[in-house]
């Protein structure tokens, strides 16, 4: 016997979320974590259960439970359906946003450096793990002369700029985040890492 009550996913899901609080950037500082979001991100009209969630991310269901909690609690994903089936009550879960940015409040708040740390190193740690991952897929090909090579770039940089030139360069961020990210059957995926951030006086 199922019983089931639904609660409507929403026509248009929000481009982002904003993250206030530092227990947020916690909760987002575990790579297994960003993963169960991005995978849910993907398609955000959808709703998932632990166990599709699970199969596409080849673990237990039990591993996901408490991840699952977690995300619900601070507002990453939602319950978009419930049902008992066989005396057991199924949740189905959907993003809340296709992507996330940090308050600047946030960012100048007490407390909030460990939790930045944790957040900037699953950050990285995906990215790294990605772009080794292709590597080793053939994806971003190891010939120097191969012209698909060009389709990935990495770029490190410093340069003193005046306020009004880093106001060029956020508006510059911003227009690249707002890429359409819908999906495109006869596209490939793709990923983009966007760091831009006052660096520390010199002594």
């Amino acid at each position: 016997m199922v019983a089931a009550k639904r609660a409507k996913a929403p026509a248009v899901t929000p481009i982002e979320m904003v993250l206030t609080d530092a227990e947020q950037l916690k909760v987002i500082g575990d790579p297994f974590r960003i993963q169960v979001i991005e995978t849910m991100s993907e398609d955000p009209q959808r709703s998932w259960t632990a166990k599709e969630l699970a199969e596409r991310l080849d673990v237990k269901p039990t591993k996901l439970y408490h991840h699952l909690g977690l995300l619900e609690e601070h507002g990453f994903i939602r319950v978009a359906e419930t049902r008992v089936v066989s005396g057991i009550l199924e949740k189905r879960f959907c993003a809340t946003a296709h992507g996330y940015r940090v308050d600047h409040a946030l960012l100048t708040g007490s407390g909030t450096h460990p939790a930045m740390s944790g957040a900037l190193d699953a950050i990285f740690t995906k990215a790294r793990h990605e772009i080794l991952q292709a590597m080793a897929s053939g994806a971003i090909p190891h010939d120097p002369d191969d012209p698909r090579r060009k389709r990935m770039g990495l770029w490190s940089t410093h340069a003193r700029l005046s306020p009004a030139s880093a106001r060029k360069v956020m508006r510059l961020v911003e227009r690249l985040t707002e890429v359409d990210t819908d999906q495109d059957d006869a596209g490939e995926e793709y990923g983009l890492l966007i760091g831009f951030y006052p660096r520390a006086a010199k002594d």
